[in-house]
């Protein structure tokens, strides 16, 4: 029986992952189709014209990742001190982010002393998270205000409209920035510097707005599915030890 309760537990796990999976293919199938390919509405009719990064569409555009907002990176506050550190303010470290486009959880939070102690670092909602140092080019989506350790550059858009674009290009560029890492040390480390200054190519404000609207959802409901396996994971993994000791009692229909 208590396995039979287990397994429903895992069976929605799965089925939301799963979900998840689609929603994070389709999204992603629409990017490269239109950014990558080229094969946007309309694409028939524009002709192609040389840029730094070789031939891209006539209006586009190759532009740094800060024209598409603030570049702030990360750092992790004195140790020494340990009324900085408690449970107001999630502390993302690249481990946090590693298969899931939403930072959800972290595992270690600062107190608001902590955060306060650095204020310039926090990030609002919505913000993309690159990592930069030793493991480069993982990326996540904040879905709290938090900071970050100095292993990771995050952007702090201009507008939410190029929240879902710039994600995936960055993704992309995964070879790129560990391109820009390399110098010799053992551990790559893409610094503040060449990280905002890295180029984007970059459609127009048109064609990212019509990407936005179609993908967005797409984003909502990988957010809401993600949250729903967190809480499952929760609820079961508290279950288990109160079902294996006798404390929840079993009952049949």
């Amino acid at each position: 029986r208590i396995a039979g309760i287990l397994s429903a537990y895992d069976d929605l796990i799965e089925n939301c992952q799963r979900r998840i999976q689609i929603l994070e293919e389709m999204s992603r199938s629409l990017y490269r189709e239109w950014f990558v390919n080229f094969r946007y509405p309309g694409h028939e009719s524009v002709p192609l014209v040389p840029s730094v990064l070789g031939e891209i569409p006539d209006g586009w555009d190759v532009q740094p990742v800060h024209f598409f907002g603030n570049v702030i990176t990360g750092k992790t506050p004195s140790k020494a001190n340990t009324l900085f550190y408690g449970d107001d303010v999630p502390f993302i470290k690249t481990p946090d982010m590693h298969g899931n486009v939403f930072v959800l959880s972290t595992g270690e939070s600062l107190s608001q002393a902590g955060a306060n102690s650095q204020s310039s670092k926090t990030l609002p909602v919505g913000s993309i998270c690159v990592s930069c140092i030793g493991t480069i080019g993982v990326v996540s989506i904040t879905t709290q205000k938090c900071q970050t350790n100095q292993q990771i550059n995050s952007v702090v858009l201009h507008t939410s409209e190029r929240r879902e674009f710039l994600y995936f290009r960055l993704l992309d560029a995964k070879q790129l920035l560990e391109n820009l890492g390399a110098n010799g040390a053992t551990m790559g480390n893409v610094n503040k510097g060449k990280f905002e200054a890295m180029g984007i190519i970059t459609p127009t404000t048109a064609l990212i707005g019509d990407f936005h609207k179609m993908v967005e959802p797409m984003f909502q409901a990988i957010h809401t599915l993600s949250r729903q396996v967190a809480n499952l994971r929760k609820t079961r993994d508290l279950l288990l030890p109160r079902l294996m000791s006798g404390q929840l009692e079993v009952t049949v229909d």
